[in-house]
């Protein structure tokens, strides 16, 4: 799983003529925006500090309703346009090329996807192109194709999610299945890559009483077990931007937890066999805001050896 340990994981807000909203990304979650004290401020940047040499991390850019519209990053760009309703109806990401001052990589594709909703407002289907990935420019010819059906059960629960090959490499053909606790909250992703022999991977949850995702453990087929733990800050004194920045959250095997997130996460601990890192976020508010200005990341590694990783929030 890629975990985004830093320039994802942070907290940093500005205001917008924006109200909240309950439909935010194509992926529903169980969380109440209502639970802080304020949802209608938004991340714009992100700088990283290494050294006393400062470098932009991660911009954002939203709408007038304070729906995000670009992510730039230093190793890719994602967009995303809207209908007149509000729902996402295009996202797309193109990496970008040469030296690449990131740790984290945000898409491993170039890829354009397009949604189709029912009148309950859920996506039915979508259309994803998938191309070269040293192209400079999603203008030229997809390498792949792809249809993805999102299939609901009774009671609306995304239960099934198919994707087809139309043109490419059949090796994308792919099944997701999930499954949900008593109260709805998901309970375990599977899945299936439909060559033979059939891979089988599996994403299991435990939650907090709030919400949030305490536990989860992945198994990735011929790979082994991961786990992450996870505690957040939820007095409702900080504000997530993150949680907005991301407006599809798709949910997988190899989740973004980071983007997932409702409230700030304070701790986190990964476990691969015997092997822990832990990863302890300390937020500073300069100015008696809600706008966390700066961020200290403690990485403790397996090995003992702890690095202290600086971050700087821009607010207007």
């Amino acid at each position: 799983m890629n975990f985004k340990i830093s320039f994802t994981a942070l907290v940093i807000l500005t205001t917008f003529n924006a109200t909240a909203y309950e439909q935010y990304s194509v992926f529903q979650d169980n969380m109440d925006i209502n639970t802080v004290l304020s949802n209608v401020e938004r991340l714009t940047q992100v700088r990283k500090n290494v050294a006393g040499n400062i470098s932009v991390a991660g911009t954002y850019r939203y709408d007038h309703n304070g729906r995000v519209t670009q992510r730039d990053y230093a190793d890719s760009r994602f967009d995303y346009v809207y209908n007149s309703d509000g729902l996402l109806i295009t996202a797309s990401a193109l990496m970008k090329h040469g030296v690449i001052n990131s740790y984290v990589r945000h898409t491993k594709i170039n890829f354009i996807s397009e949604y189709t909703y029912n009148d309950q407002g859920k996506v039915i289907r979508e259309n994803k192109q998938v191309f070269n990935g040293l192209t400079s420019s999603l203008d030229s010819v997809p390498i792949s194709t792809y249809r993805i059906k999102y299939i609901y059960d009774e009671r609306g629960m995304l239960i099934k999610r198919t994707q087809i090959t139309k043109s490419g490499d059949d090796l994308g053909n792919l099944e997701f299945h999930y499954t949900y606790h008593n109260d709805g909250k998901l309970r375990k992703i599977q899945e299936i890559k439909k060559i033979r022999p059939r891979e089988k991977s599996t994403l299991l949850f435990q939650y907090h009483n709030n919400g949030e995702i305490k536990k989860a453990t992945q198994t990735i087929f011929g790979k082994g077990t991961k786990t992450i733990e996870m505690e957040y800050i939820d007095d409702g004194s900080l504000i997530y931007g993150v949680y907005y920045a991301d407006p599809v959250k798709e949910w997988k095997v190899d989740m973004d937890f980071f983007g997932l997130s409702f409230y700030p996460i304070k701790k986190l601990t990964q476990t691969v066999e015997d092997q822990v890192t832990y990863y302890k976020y300390l937020y500073k508010n300069n100015d008696g805001d809600l706008l966390p200005d700066s961020l200290t990341l403690e990485l403790t590694l397996p090995t003992g050896v702890i690095y202290d990783l600086n971050y700087i929030m821009e607010n207007k």
